[in-house]
Parts: C-alpha cells; structure tokens; sequence
C-alpha cells in the first residue's frame, strides 16, 4: 500500500503472516514507512518476526544518491533487503493492478521463487506500452500470481495482453462471524441501507448515490441510505453535496464501526455503488449477516450474486443504472428479510470458511522442497 499506513488489502498476507508465525515458519515483511507503525506490523514483530522498512526519510545527501540510482534502475533497497533476509519465498501484495515489481526481477535474478497476490484492478489505469515487456515478466515469472476475483484478472490480463497460465483465484478474510445472525430492525417506518467502505469517490462512488436519491421519486420514499467508513479524501465533498441537495433526511454519516454486526443491526440492505473492487468484503460479511445487497457489477459481485434472489446488480457504476438497480430493490423490499436468508446460505456455500488457512497453503506451496525438510 501506498496511500495509507493499512487497509483491506493488506489483511490477507497479513493474518496468513501470522498464522504460518505460529506453525514455526520465520516471516520478514517489506513494508512502506511510516511514522506511525501499524499494530498489524507491530504483532509480527513481538511474534518473532522482522519488519523492513522501505523509503525512509534520510538527509539530503542520502537522498539524492536514491534519486540518482532510481533513475539508473538500481532497486537498492530491494537488494539490501534480499541479502539481509535470504528468503526461501517472496509474496508480493498489490493494493492496485498498476503497481510495478521491482524486487521481482531481484528474485528472478537470484532464484528464489515467488507470488503475486493483486487485490485490485480496474478499467481506469491502462498499463503503458513501454512497459509491456516488464510486466509480463513479472507477472510470467512468478510460481503463482493470487487473484480475488475472475473480474480482476481478465482486468489485469487484458492490460499486458497476456494469458497467465499461473494464476490462481483466492479469498479475502471477513471479519464478522461465520455464522452471524444480527437481529432483523424493524421496517414499520423506513428501509434503512448502510454504504459501507472508506469515502473515495473514485473507487467507491458514493457521489453516484446522491445523484440517485436527489430525483424526486426517491425524496417521496421512506428510504434512508447511512454512510460508514473513514475519509479517504471526499467526505467533504459529500456533506456538501448532501447540504446542496438538501438530503438530510435521507443521508445519513454513521461514522466506522468496530463491529460490523452491528452495522446490519441498524440497517436491511447492503448498497455498494463502487467503481472498481477486487472481492469486497462488506459484501461478503452483508451477505454472512444475512442481508440483500444492492452493487455494481465489479470484482466478484456478480459471481456471489443471484438477480432478485440474493440481491441487485448494477451493469455498471452509471448514475442511471445505478437507479435501476435500487428500483428493482424497491419494489421487492418487502421480501429483503427472506432474501437476505437466502443470501446468507449462498454464501456459505460459495465461500470459505477459513480463507486463511487456504491462502497461508498456498504461500508454502511455492518454497522449494528442499527447504520444507
């Protein structure tokens, strides 16, 4: 990750990390600096562990010098860190299909086999030609290239227009239980829908949904659409958009919550309006909490989905799409509670109980045999 000291993406590496910790296996991670470092990181440490971390301030000087080998191509840092560890086995997590690998290139250098594992890709960055050869070399030369979705790797493979024959689909942690089942609210009065993700516009569209809501159809509805997650940039934006519009009655902010169940507590319906996503966990934990979900077809929406069985699909994240979706909604919100039971049991039996223990599997796979004995 690059634009935040922590988030979703980095949570699958992360808990595999400290699962394989506690099966005897020695784990060094190569984080971006912080000022600030992440408990995650923190726990790795405590549990035996080492944290490199890279691109730290240094004075003038030193910094010059990492400006000059930047531009002559020497990935120092990578070296170093190599060197100083001797992996059996490298992961690599991307937050953002568009992110280059270096270190890959280090790896294949000196032999040690490694795994990409994107968790984000989408239809807004396109790789440059120039560059087309890099990529699929990293991308070829790696054991195992780790996808969360279908979606996402035909995103990634039509950008450096190449097959990869190493890639794998794998799934994200949740983080409520697996058997949640949070207390149906009471519908007597309005039909309350969370928005549940950080405030990005760019990727999580919440600006499409004041669009939607600001028709005069939708002002008549007992409806009422609350807003869960940190700012990453656009809360602002949205409470003035909201005050714009005059839509206090129906947007609501509530905040970030510790515990997603009681999200699905206070609310009947999942409304994910994104631009782009890998496998979105607030999906996967609506659906486990057995609610309906309304979204855009990205990432893995549509695969966990049933139309007008467990939720609503958008073909797109267009305003007038977006409204189709949530009148088709409407119309059968009387039938959310059983079709959010519904929801409940498709996922359980699409989606796995312990992603982490899978994951953390398919990570040993990839050291060489001589290093397991």
């Amino acid at each position: 990750m690059s634009g935040m000291p922590w988030g979703g993406s980095e949570e699958l590496w992360w808990r595999a990390a400290r699962l394989l910790q506690q099966q005897g296996h020695e784990i060094c991670v190569n984080y971006k600096w912080w000022p600030e470092k992440a408990r995650q990181l923190k726990e790795i440490e405590e549990s035996g562990g080492s944290v490199w971390s890279r691109n730290q301030p240094k004075g003038f000087f030193e910094n010059c010098k990492d400006s000059i080998k930047r531009r002559l191509t020497i990935n120092r840092s990578n070296i170093s860190w190599l060197e100083k560890t001797k992996p059996q086995s490298v992961l690599v997590t991307l937050g953002y299909h568009p992110d280059q690998i270096p270190i890959a290139d280090e790896c294949l250098k000196h032999g040690i086999p490694y795994a990409i594992n994107v968790q984000c890709a989408s239809n807004f960055f396109f790789i440059h030609s120039d560059l087309l050869e890099k990529y699929r070399r990293w991308y070829r030369g790696a054991d195992k290239v780790f996808f969360v979705s279908p979606e996402n790797q035909h995103k990634l493979e039509t950008n450096i227009a190449c097959q990869l024959d190493n890639a794998e689909i794998v799934a994200n942690p949740f983080n409520v239980d697996y058997e949640s089942n949070p207390e149906w609210p009471a519908t007597d009065t309005t039909y309350r829908i969370a928005c549940v993700g950080r405030i990005h516009f760019q990727s999580k569209g919440q600006d499409l949904i004041v669009d939607v809501m600001k028709q005069p159809k939708w002002r008549d509805r007992q409806i009422e659409i609350t807003f869960y997650g940190h700012d990453q940039g656009n809360k602002k934006q949205l409470e003035d958009l909201i005050r714009l519009h005059d839509l206090h009655d129906q947007l609501k902010f509530g905040g970030f919550k510790d515990k997603v169940e009681d999200i699905w507590a206070e609310n009947h319906a999942l409304l994910l309006p994104s631009r782009y996503e890998g496998a979105p966990l607030v999906m996967i934990e609506a659906m486990l909490c057995n609610r309906v979900s309304i979204s855009t077809d990205i990432g893995r929406n549509r695969e966990l989905i049933e139309e007008g069985e467990t939720g609503f699909t958008a073909d797109g994240a267009i305003i007038g799409l977006l409204d189709d979706a949530l009148e088709r909604a409407w119309a059968k919100r009387d039938n959310w509670q059983a079709m959010g039971q519904v929801a409940g049991q498709h996922i359980r039996q699409r989606y796995p109980r312990d992603p982490i223990q899978e994951f953390a599997t398919c990570i040993t796979s990839i050291i060489p045999e001589a290093a397991r004995r």
